[in-house]
């Protein structure tokens, strides 16, 4: 049940339609701003001690960021035991979704959402963000096409070169390192992740499976996979190169975003601040 102050905060300027799905730490529900009639997602976390440093910190980091491919927080409220982000919607549904519907993409059209997606990244690796958990349930598609890098709570701040130990992330897209329990470097972890991400996109399964957890992580160790004989030299390269188990030796985000496959997007950053006055009440 919310509280009166919730029912204040919340239902005075949105009405909440239906739910959209679960985030890491909370749920997703689609709303309606009564003041704009803008449709906005609102992730819905409860505060307990265990996450409030998550949810802190998760709030700190997306009030940084403001990029055309990573999806915008307009407002957050508080109360006493719940936050809840209010988010730009992406009507498009997730990347894995529009995989699973439709089939792998075609390169051409794989070029420039994984552009996009790589533009995100830069951009957060930039501002000394690493994210922790890029894969294609957290890349949305908006009402134009446009993917939207989401779901920032597993996200981290570390200065570059600095190594980071809690193993977090999605199992499949975990690079050799993490997989080795050992001190890793985000930023390429990353980069790894985006590897399987693009591999997914193209393909329609993942690069490192096996029958059991043991045999998929062999894999990803010994980094053990097939190149479909349909993938043109250029993207069994970059393939090659994300997939590069020393991740010393694997290339950053900028090294990536040179390659030749990459379709490079000009990002005009906006200009205006968050918050978004036209959504706050």
């Amino acid at each position: 049940m919310a509280s009166n102050s919730e029912k204040e905060n919340l239902g005075s300027q949105y009405r909440v339609l239906l739910h959209l799905g679960e985030g890491g730490f909370g749920t997703v529900k689609l709303a309606w701003h009564l003041k704009t009639n803008a449709l906005v997602a609102i992730k819905m976390v409860q505060i307990t001690k265990k996450n409030i440093s998550i949810i802190l910190s998760e709030r700190a980091i997306l009030e940084t960021l403001n990029h055309p491919n990573i999806i915008r927080l307009f407002q957050v409220i508080i109360t006493s035991s719940h936050i809840y982000f209010v988010m730009e919607y992406a009507p498009g549904g997730s990347l894995f979704e529009l995989i699973q519907e439709k089939g792998p993409l075609q390169e051409e059209e794989a070029k420039t959402i994984f552009g996009e997606i790589v533009a995100a990244t830069k951009y957060c690796h930039n501002l000394g963000i690493i994210h922790r958990d890029i894969k294609p349930q957290n890349v949305l598609i908006d009402a134009e096409g446009t993917v939207k890098l989401t779901d920032f709570g597993l996200s981290i701040k570390r200065r570059p070169g600095s190594l980071l130990k809690r193993k977090c992330g999605t199992k499949e897209f975990y690079a050799p390192e993490l997989v080795l329990g050992e001190l890793y470097d985000g930023r390429k972890t990353d980069v790894w992740s985006l590897g399987v991400l693009l591999y997914f996109v193209t393909t329609g399964y993942y690069p490192f499976t096996g029958s059991t957890r043991k045999q998929m992580e062999n894999k990803i160790i010994m980094g053990t996979y097939k190149i479909p004989s349909n993938f043109s030299a250029q993207l069994e390269n970059l393939i090659h190169q994300l997939f590069t188990v020393s991740p010393e030796m694997r290339p950053s985000i900028e090294d990536i975003e040179r390659h030749p496959w990459i379709r490079k997007c000009d990002i005009n950053i906006p200009t205006d601040k968050y918050p978004d006055s036209n959504i706050i009440h």
